[in-house]
């Protein structure tokens, strides 16, 4: 069986704008994000705002257990060099 990584963007989708007549959404975005087993993995860019009420763009990451570990090592590595060598940018360079 042949395994597939689906990304899809829900940064355009304005769920939080819909009028469900009980006052303004907190969240709008997915219930689950975890695949059920055998599935395909697939995972949303999701807009968000945090409590400060910035605009960002929340990224929930769902992998097999090594390719997790794998995933947090890099990202640990990455994050690492980027705040040694001054502000942090934009662009994260992988290896994966």
């Amino acid at each position: 069986m042949v395994q597939s990584y689906i990304v899809s963007d829900l940064t355009s989708v304005r769920s939080r704008d819909v009028n469900f007549g009980w006052g303004k959404a907190v969240y709008g975005g997915l219930a689950k994000v975890f695949p059920e087993p055998n599935k395909e993995s697939i995972n949303f860019y999701i807009p968000m705002k945090n409590s400060e009420g910035d605009n960002g763009i929340l990224v929930p990451v769902y992998l097999p257990s090594l390719a997790m570990e794998r995933f947090v090592t890099e990202l640990h590595c990455n994050l690492k060099v980027q705040s040694d060598s001054g502000p942090m940018s934009t662009l994260i360079i992988s290896s994966l």
